[in-house]
């Protein structure tokens, strides 16, 4: 089948499995089931910006409602605003790993270098963890060989020389009141005894955004299409002129206001030149 054909037939937004793709604004050529990268969109976008946006919903022991639909919307979202995204949804860890290293040998030579994950997540003795969908987890000792370390994923874009770096984390969601009991943690095992995620130092050159406060759980947006900080954050995005600081500085009121003050999304941040996701009639600011 052709790759228009294969557009057609399987839209990015009907792929239920692992769907994998470049996208530039509307054009995108989903494909389930498969690790076949088009490199060549990638070279081409040297320069430029590019997000990888990864979405996990079918966790065998805790289920997530709307971290694909965050996903899908971030992609939107980005692709707006000319990034090249990848998409990669329910992902295992083998998944998770290879698209990694994909985006960033992607990047190098990158503007804006952005990862969004929605999906569970967990701490262990201080370092972070993005959990896929096929983690076997009997106790914490087994997050570190069954999930993606964001610390070392952070040192690793702390390298780069140029660009600007972006990682937001849409993780450690509360379970909603169906799911088996014992459960506390978006994406985990009842065995892990850490709530939430905990602070971790940006480098220069780099932003690490939360959707909420390390130690605390954020809302999946129960009865909504979309967590409350993801919709929030996407409009916030989208703002002209608005600098990335006040992004997510809005982000935080927002989502601060709808929970009634029990969610509060968190940044550490070594930015040290400005940067709009959306350029104003003024520029930035």
């Amino acid at each position: 089948m052709a790759p228009e054909a294969a557009e057609e037939a399987r839209p990015v937004e009907q792929v239920d499995t692992v769907s994998l793709c470049w996208q530039r604004r509307r054009s995108c050529l989903a494909l389930a089931g498969t690790m076949l990268w088009p490199w060549q969109a990638a070279r081409a976008a040297a320069g430029g910006r590019i997000a990888l946006v990864i979405g996990n919903v079918r966790y065998a022991q805790a289920p997530l409602a709307n971290a694909a639909n965050d996903a899908r919307l971030m992609v939107q979202t980005l692709n707006e605003l000319g990034f090249e995204t990848r998409l990669l949804l329910d992902a295992s860890l083998p998944d998770m790993l290879q698209a990694v290293r994909a985006w960033l040998s992607d990047t190098a030579q990158a503007e804006v270098r952005l990862l969004y994950f929605a999906g569970h997540g967990a701490q262990f003795r201080g370092r972070n963890f993005l959990i896929p969908v096929d983690a076997q987890l009997r106790s914490e000792d087994d997050l570190p060989g069954s999930a993606l370390n964001v610390d070392d994923l952070v040192d690793r874009l702390s390298r780069f020389e140029r660009g600007v770096n972006v990682v937001v984390l849409d993780a450690c969601r509360s379970i909603a009141a169906s799911t088996r009991p014992g459960t506390r943690m978006r994406g985990t095992s009842a065995v892990l005894p850490s709530t939430g995620l905990s602070a971790l130092r940006a480098p220069r050159g780099t932003v690490v955004a939360y959707a909420t406060s390390p130690g605390a759980v954020a809302a999946d947006g129960a009865g909504a299409a979309n967590s409350t900080y993801t919709r929030h954050l996407s409009t916030q995005l989208k703002t002209p002129g608005l600098p990335i600081e006040a992004v997510f500085k809005r982000t935080r009121a927002a989502v601060l206001q709808e929970s009634g003050g029990t969610q509060i999304p968190w940044e550490s941040s070594s930015l040290v030149n400005d940067f709009c996701f959306s350029q104003g009639p003024a520029g930035c600011g």
